[in-house]
């Protein structure tokens, strides 16, 4: 999964490491679009982003503090669902994101979307650069080397 063409990278969620992810992706050509997922909106409420996010290559959801998680991810799924293709990636990033949140992003996504988790799309829990667990072998590689790039 790693990319022939400059990246389409979705950052989302409140974190302050995002902003130096989105400049270090754009420094190196990446297209990087910020999307804010605090707030959980209507399925209608999703579609202007959509032109936006349509066709995102890796998507970065932040997930500063426990206590934030269930509503980042719902938001994160409402926003991105709609836009996922087959071969993205969605990143969760944090360590308030335990396996089992970031399992139910996975589900959600897939449920919103059509698409299947681990065929045709992977979600990758990151604690700092760490791969935490994954829904491929393929996802948890790119996620890494993307990471090693990108911080």
């Amino acid at each position: 999964m790693f990319f022939l063409h400059a990246p389409k990278l979705v950052l989302t969620g409140s974190s302050s490491s995002l902003r130096e992810t989105g400049d270090r992706a754009a420094a190196l050509g990446a297209e990087v679009v910020v999307v804010d997922s605090t707030t959980v909106a209507a399925p209608d409420a999703a579609a202007p982003c959509v032109a936006e996010l349509d066709g995102f290559d890796v998507a970065v959801v932040a997930v500063p503090d426990p206590a934030s998680a269930d509503v980042a991810l719902r938001g994160a799924a409402a926003r991105l669902a709609p836009a996922l293709r087959h071969g993205a990636l969605v990143i969760v990033r944090g360590a308030a994101c335990a396996e089992p949140e970031g399992r139910r992003l996975a589900d959600d996504l897939a449920e919103r979307s059509g698409l299947e988790i681990g065929r045709h799309f992977d979600v990758v829990g990151l604690d700092g650069d760490h791969v935490t667990w994954s829904t491929g072998d393929e996802g948890a590689q790119t996620a890494r080397h993307l990471m090693s790039r990108l911080g």
